[in-house]
């Protein structure tokens, strides 16, 4: 039976209020990356960091999952997480909050702190990220970070990526919703037989782009694309 493979971005949880990074008003477009966002600074500027950080978390306390983050958690709850895979470069649990049961964050989360020091990531104990935090493991503080992964910060979970560019099948189903490829590239994500317009390749995006590696492509907000697509997910998932 073929699996379901939904690579998300910022898009995805647009529609519940969540600001972007890098698109359009972003993030980035008013936050000095270097101060709060770089691996090779953070620590002389850790209470900037947190400050940041915490903002981004109170600009979400009220967000909700959107029909998109419900469908894709349902597909999952449907077919298992054996064969829906949800990899996402969003750092809120909009997906989790929806119902999913197995997420792939590639850049981490805001709901963790991670210790630099020794390696230990543990979750957050209040509605914002503590800096006074000591890390259960070692007991440091001013090594304790964000659970983001930040600029010059190893990514372990881009292994996942290429684990499931190995595994990926020509039934297979592949999914991008709501991200511009800046960070990450198609050619990072599908397998090189799959390289192309190839029919299992799905794009929702209201203004997609690297559109020449997509099947299908749904000029669409998330929920609305993936809706529109739902029929069709079906029918293969199922064999049809």
């Amino acid at each position: 039976m073929p699996r379901l493979y939904v690579f998300s971005g910022a898009g995805l949880s647009a529609e519940s209020g969540i600001s972007t990074f890098r698109t359009g008003n972003g993030i980035w477009t008013h936050a000095n990356i270097d101060e709060v966002c770089n691996y090779h600074t953070w620590r002389r500027n850790r209470p900037a960091v947190f400050r940041f950080y915490n903002q981004r978390i109170a600009e979400c306390a009220d967000a909700c999952p959107n029909d998109a983050h419900r469908l894709l958690a349902q597909w999952q709850n449907t077919w298992g997480t054996e064969r829906v895979h949800l990899v996402t470069q969003n750092i809120d649990d909009m997906l989790e909050q929806a119902g999913a049961r197995q997420v792939t964050h590639l850049h981490g989360d805001m709901i963790s702190l991670l210790c630099t020091d020794c390696d230990y990531r543990f979750p957050r104990s209040g509605a914002g990220l503590d800096p006074g935090a000591a890390c259960p493991s070692c007991g440091q503080v001013d090594s304790v970070k964000p659970g983001v992964v930040f600029f010059n910060e190893a990514a372990p979970e881009y292994e996942t990526l290429w684990r499931i560019q190995q595994a990926m099948t020509d039934d297979d189903l592949f999914i991008a919703v709501g991200t511009a490829f800046e960070v990450i590239p198609p050619e990072r994500l599908l397998p090189p037989t799959r390289y192309g317009r190839y029919a299992r390749n799905m794009l929702v995006d209201p203004a997609p782009r690297r559109t020449e590696f997509f099947g299908v492509v749904e000029h669409e907000p998330a929920t609305v694309g993936l809706r529109n697509l739902e029929p069709a997910i079906e029918r293969m998932m199922e064999g049809g």
